[in-house]
């Protein structure tokens, strides 16, 4: 309601499943009812989006069934979706839903766009690093639409692409229960164990690009995005105050930057422009402090203790102080801001307290006193403090509350009424004209003739006006009564019950009919299985010499290696597959593509795959949307080569199975922020047409930010920059390895995942994998592990 007061053109919200947001209040079903009712009878009609952006586990997909078909019968405007396990459902069972690319997607340049077309997207939310050239690039392709976020807080890692949380804590990022492992403080080692820093180095400052509506307008970007989920309406309402008036060039004198501060005063963190103009911004987290501050609203510049209590003392800055106000403090060593409610203010002139008087409001740059709660702690001179809640600005934001009963959004119905002295027959279509119901009520007397005709119809069309507390509208009555029977209330209204009563029984018999149908459908499907007769082991690297030690007959044994080729120079790369082919065979060799692929990046693989598909390479394995155009326009495609997916295509359903199998794609990866038994019923499923990811230290985060950067306040130049790994300890022990990618952070999870690998090949997994990717492994550690590793089943 607090974004339809001030503007916005439409709310995204999630539903009690599936929403990530998981911990957020979130919508019932009558609860969306009565916000769509609101949308559509404002007099400019606006938009409600439900994000079904999760991750859904097999056991799930029933569930997932059931809320599909609720939000088609409901008709909500489209749905944000992260699993394919929802574009899957959607385009075989229910097509009436608009579907939208949720940022979970991690979608970044053109060819992801062009991948979402085809799997059925109408628009794609961009990852929020995506630059206004690269969404220009985005908003270029014909008949999609782009939508960008401009404000709101930001996660370190490219969103979906985060597993910080399940993999050290057990609740998902994906799955809407994320811990916020990235605000967390950290004792950062370099990679000889000096003690660097102790920090929060990824946490993100907030998004704000309000400079940028120029530039995305002239980039064709579609929709501007602002995070307000698990916010307050005043934050809501104050935040698309500020940027619709933006976007309309309204504001009155003086009024953006009123209008600013209030968005600051609600909620804010440090504002960052983030990688808008370039790829390569340094100050974009906030590592010394976390959580929201608020406005400047002075400096200590003196804490008076006297037996009536302490007093804190300030020059007033930036806007008025009042009475009821919150104030937070940043006080040294401290994680989170320190706060207090201001009970009194007392101001007094550079004479001294003699002179001091009681204020219910003081002006900026007048000093003031305002006393400290008992007990509070030490607080220096010249510590910053902030206003983080002001009830001016409280004052100056209302909006309306939903009126349940008369905005809830209604199914408008046509009624046919044939009248004969024992018949009552009612015919109940939908607004287009598609049968619904048929009610028959036999009057227990016949009719007889009506002494005024005329007010027949009127008399029978303001009854079934009368829908009540019905999920029903009047559309249309047509009333055939040829005898101009008179037909009592009581008998009217009996008759439009029962008619209500069997429209909706009809309408809730068609979802569980749509229900029962998908259902039966998900649950007979299974891929052909490839019949491998025993357990196929692969070993994925990133260097050759990873396989320097491992025996011949063993490497002889595997059925292929997988080749990522994020840490190998572009130039060198044609002559390191080469090398690694003499060794292992050109027909053994997959090539993993990296996951994000942006243009201007530290590689131009579009100019390179050209080169090596042209070399006969046609083993390949994808990780994003993208990169299945990148690969079509270096003339790849599934009829020509062999192409899997690894685990970033996040397959937990057999249903994500399904659609990337569609694709053209041999096989599925496991990924491993999953549960193991989810695991087993994934191997059960799919069989030979999965890969378990047997040993690995998990890619827990891929951020486009440099660790480096953030511990110094910038980035500190290349040809200084020493940075190659760090090690980091969280709060409850958790241990991380960082690693500088080009100047970007892969987060890696120090000790090793391992599989229960006897449990996943009686539930019926074929094909196992070993990754050793981006630690400096030893190759004889690599060795061992594998010899390990194959013995083991």
């Amino acid at each position: 309601m607090a974004a339809f007061q001030y503007g916005a053109d439409a709310v995204y919200l999630g539903m009690q499943d599936f929403s990530a947001r998981a911990d957020a209040g979130n919508f019932s079903p009558d609860e969306l009812r009565t916000l769509l009712g609101v949308a559509r009878k404002a007099s400019v009609p606006r938009k409600v989006y439900v994000a079904v952006n999760t991750l859904v586990r097999e056991e799930e997909l029933p569930r997932l069934i059931s809320l599909l078909a609720q939000l088609e019968a409901i008709g909500v405007d489209a749905l944000i979706v992260q699993d394919l396990a929802v574009v899957q459902l959607v385009r075989e069972h229910f097509p009436r839903l608009p579907l939208h690319a949720s940022t979970q997607m991690a979608v970044h340049n053109a060819e992801g766009v062009l991948q979402a077309q085809r799997l059925g997207f109408t628009r794609v939310v961009a990852a929020r690093e995506c630059t206004v050239s690269e969404l220009e690039a985005m908003c270029a392709v014909p008949g999609m639409e782009i939508e960008a976020f401009i404000h709101g807080a930001l996660c370190w890692s490219y969103s979906g692409l985060c597993q910080l949380s399940a993999c050290l804590h057990g609740p998902s990022g994906n799955r809407g229960e994320c811990t916020y492992v990235c605000r967390n403080r950290f004792q950062i080692q370099d990679e000889h164990g000096r003690l660097l820093d102790t920090c929060c180095p990824c946490s993100m400052k907030d998004l704000a690009l309000g400079e940028f509506l120029p530039s995305f307008a002239r980039a064709g970007v579609a929709s501007l995005k602002i995070e307000g989920r698990k916010k307050t309406p005043l934050y809501v309402a104050a935040v698309t105050n500020y940027y619709r008036k933006m976007l309309d060039h309204s504001f009155q004198p003086g009024e953006e930057t009123q209008a600013e501060l209030d968005v600051k005063t609600i909620f804010s963190r440090p504002w960052t422009q983030l990688f808008a103009s370039s790829q390569r911004v340094g100050e974009v987290t906030d590592p010394r402090t976390t959580g929201p501050r608020g406005i400047e609203a002075g400096v200590v510049a003196r804490v008076r203790r006297t037996a009536d209590g302490d007093f804190l003392r300030f020059t007033v800055r930036n806007r008025p102080l009042e009475k009821h106000d919150g104030l937070q403090l940043e006080l040294p060593g401290e994680e989170r801001p320190w706060g207090f409610g201001v009970n009194e203010i007392h101001t007094f002139t550079q004479g001294g307290q003699e002179r001091r008087s009681t204020v219910f409001e003081a002006r900026p740059g007048t000093i003031v006193e305002v006393p400290l709660p008992s007990p509070h702690p030490e607080i220096p001179v010249g510590t910053r403090i902030f206003c983080a809640s002001s009830q001016a600005v409280k004052r100056r934001y209302s909006w309306p509350e939903p009126r349940i009963s008369l905005d809830r959004e209604r199914t408008p119905l046509q009624f046919q009424i044939d009248v004969t002295p024992r018949c009552l027959r009612v015919q109940t279509n939908r607004a287009d004209g598609t049968f619904l119901a048929e009610t028959i009520l036999n009057p227990q007397e016949p009719l007889a003739p009506a002494r005024n005709p005329d007010a027949l119809e009127p008399s029978v069309r303001e009854a079934f006006a009368r829908l009540g507390d019905t999920p029903f509208v009047l559309d249309s009555l047509t009333l055939h009564n040829p005898q101009n029977l008179f037909l009592p209330r009581s008998t009217l209204n009996e008759l439009r019950r029962m008619a209500a009563e069997d429209a909706q029984e009809a309408l809730e018999r068609t979802v569980q009919q749509c229900v029962s149908r998908a259902t039966s459908a998900v649950q007979e499907w299974f891929p052909t299985p490839e019949g491998l007769p025993r357990p196929a082991w692969s070993i994925k690297i990133d260097r050759p010499h990873f396989l320097d030690l491992l025996h011949t007959d063993l490497l002889a044994s595997l059925e292929e290696v997988v080749f990522a080729i994020d840490r190998t120079p572009a130039q060198d790369l044609p002559s390191v597959l080469e090398a690694l082919a003499e060794r292992v065979g050109r027909d053994r060799i997959r090539i993993s593509l990296p996951v994000i692929c942006r243009h201007g990046g530290p590689h131009d693989w579009r100019s390179l795959l050209p080169s090596l598909v042209a070399a006969g390479w046609n083993r390949w394995e994808l990780g994003n949307l993208g990169t299945f155009d990148i690969l079509h326009a270096a003339g790849v495609t599934p009829d020509n080569a062999d192409l899997t997916a690894d685990w970033s295509l996040y397959t937990t359903n057999r249903l994500a199975a399904k659609a990337w199998l569609s694709l053209g794609l041999r096989r599925v990866a496991l990924c491993p922020e999953d549960l193991p038994e989810n695991w087993e019923r994934l191997a059960t499923a799919l069989g030979d047409r999965l890969t378990v990811i047997a040993w690995q230290h998990p890619v827990l985060a891929r951020s486009a930010t440099c660790l480096n950067a953030s511990l110094h306040g910038g980035c500190v130049g290349r040809r200084t920059c020493t940075f190659t790994t760090m090690r980091m300890t969280g709060p409850r022990g958790e241990r991380l390895l960082a690693v500088n990618d080009r100047c970007q952070t892969i987060l890696l999870q120090d000790s090793p995942l391992e599989a229960s690998l006897h449990d996943l090949y009686d539930a019926g997994a074929r094909r196992f994998r070993a990754d050793f990717l981006w630690k400096d492994h030893a190759p004889l550690q690599i060795r061992d592990v594998m010899v390990r590793l194959t013995k083991s089943i």
